[in-house]
């Protein structure tokens, strides 16, 4: 049996999920209060925007060749800095 932890808020009378459900259907659970919610609680984020952002590096280049431009293109050098 796998267990799955959702974070919530129980402000007395219902439970306010902190984030989406991964599961659908009906389910026991398992309600663990762990400590008093005295700040008020954001609502869950729309994290749609930060998970489409998510992609692969598409370059046509060699990938030696594009290390070599980001290590180039770093702000440290080995030389001292010229005073």
């Amino acid at each position: 049996m796998s267990l799955v932890s959702v974070p919530a808020v129980y402000d007395g009378k219902q439970i306010r999920w902190l984030e989406l459900v991964p599961v659908q259907g009906a389910y026991r659970v398992l309600v663990t209060f762990i400590k008093p919610a005295h700040e008020e609680v954001t609502p869950p984020r729309d994290l749609a925007r930060f998970w489409a952002s998510f992609g692969a590096w598409q370059d046509e280049r060699p990938v030696e060749e594009t290390l070599r431009d980001i290590h180039e293109a770093r702000y440290s050098k080995r030389e001292p800095p010229a005073l």
